[in-house]
């Protein structure tokens, strides 16, 4: 049977071959940032790393068609701008900051070797050196960027980018470290695009550029279905968590940790009904933004923060008694007295909010039930801390207080509150 020869696999071929796909991601990064604007730097970056690739492939393709100084210099830095720009499209895509002062030395240190190799070919080795060690290193960061990095571990597609780069950082570490060597001793290497270590190169490159694109566009993808859940989760107007994401991250949290301490907090505003009579409700609207950013801050990373519904909030307290909820209400308080609310016509008004505070209870063992008890005797404590006067915090310890109080005085409380 007569069989058709398959295309070869030779430098010529995987070089164009390399610039075309590099082309094509760099396109399609670019059009995916305009669909998705949060991650648009982070994209953009992206696609100029795959077009600095296409630019680098292709004028080592033409190489003897066209001046050996823009094939070997114009190809040498483009080529060196790859994981540099990669690197800081990943640092962006984690929130992570990519220290520039690492990316400017390799910039320098391959201009250096670059350079001559352009003005004299027998001392292109010099540009394979500097080349490929800036290669090395620039892969060997990103490879620790992904493996080091928290939000980067979580994201499944990272571990095999974080893979991928340190191969890269092997193969080109290798190819630096042979040419030195052999240079050094007196024998000029083959840093031809002929060469058996550049046809090493050039399959690993590929695949870095291949393999490393789609796994960038899959950690975008999974970050974006991540913000996409989280704000589904978070109340439109303050941010925080919404009633029933609140009690659902609550629940998950007495389950995973039964007999674990904890802590919650009922806050209400004090005479909100007055900031919406007097002015308007867009302004009760800030009032209630700028309130929830203070219990956010006074709270720790840890705890639970959501809205119950109103111009209510409450706070799961992580690993918390009833001392240490006491103190949140306190520092609360004080937030809230020292920063006024300023609307946007320039008044500025000075609101003040009530606390009830109980330590948790694991009473039945069940989490449902538990936290529904826990948070009923911390609004119980927010009523005491309404009828006497407001502006406080009170624990549930305090709550006989209030029952002591005649049935008319409790009853014009409630109509007052």
């Amino acid at each position: 049977m007569y069989a058709l020869p398959g295309p070869p696999l030779d430098p010529p071929t995987l070089l164009f071959s390399i610039s075309l796909v590099s082309g094509l991601m760099s396109a399609f990064a670019y059009s995916t940032a305009r669909a998705m604007p949060e991650q648009r730097r982070c994209l953009n970056e992206w696609a100029r790393a795959n077009l600095a690739a296409g630019i680098a492939f292709l004028l080592y393709f033409l190489r003897g068609h066209i001046p050996f100084a823009i094939s070997f210099l114009v190809a040498n830095l483009a080529v060196l701008v790859v994981p540099i720009l990669m690197l800081r499209a990943l640092a962006r895509l984690v929130g992570h900051t990519a220290h520039p002062a690492l990316s400017r030395g390799v910039m320098v240190v391959g201009a250096l070797g670059v350079v001559p190799g352009a003005l004299a070919p027998e001392l292109s080795v010099l540009g394979a050196v500097s080349v490929s060690g800036g290669i090395a290193v620039m892969s060997g960061a990103l490879a620790r960027l992904m493996w080091t990095h928290p939000l980067a571990r979580s994201l499944p597609a990272a571990r095999f980018t974080g893979a991928v780069a340190l191969l890269a950082t092997v193969t080109f570490c290798w190819r630096a470290v042979n040419s030195a060597v052999l240079w050094w001793h007196g024998t000029q290497p083959d840093i031809s695009t002929t060469a058996g270590s550049h046809k090493l190169s050039l399959l690993i490159g590929g695949a870095f550029i291949v393999a490393g694109s789609i796994a960038f566009l899959t950690m975008v993808h999974e970050l974006r279905r991540r913000q996409a859940n989280d704000r589904a989760r978070r109340d439109g107007l303050t941010g925080v968590l919404n009633r029933s994401a609140f009690f659902e991250a609550a629940r998950q949290r007495l389950t995973h940790e039964p007999g674990g301490r904890f802590a919650v907090a009922m806050i209400d505003v004090d005479h909100f009904k007055r900031i919406n009579d007097g002015h308007g409700h867009a302004a009760g609207d800030v009032a209630i933004t700028h309130l929830a950013q203070l219990v956010a801050d006074s709270s720790r990373q840890s705890d639970l923060v959501g809205r119950y519904g109103g111009e209510e909030f409450v706070v799961m307290l992580d690993d918390a008694d009833a001392e240490v909820a006491q103190a949140f209400g306190q520092r609360l308080l004080d937030a809230v007295r020292n920063a006024p609310v300023h609307l946007p016509n320039g008044v500025s008004l000075h609101c003040t909010v009530s606390v009830g505070v109980a330590e948790g209870l694991h009473a039945t063992g069940q989490a449902d039930l538990d936290l529904e008890q826990s948070l009923a005797r911390a609004d119980a404590a927010l009523y005491v801390a309404k009828a006497m006067g407001r502006d406080q915090v009170r624990s549930e310890e305090h709550t006989s207080e209030l029952q002591s109080q005649s049935t008319i005085s409790y009853a014009v409380f409630c109509l007052k509150k």
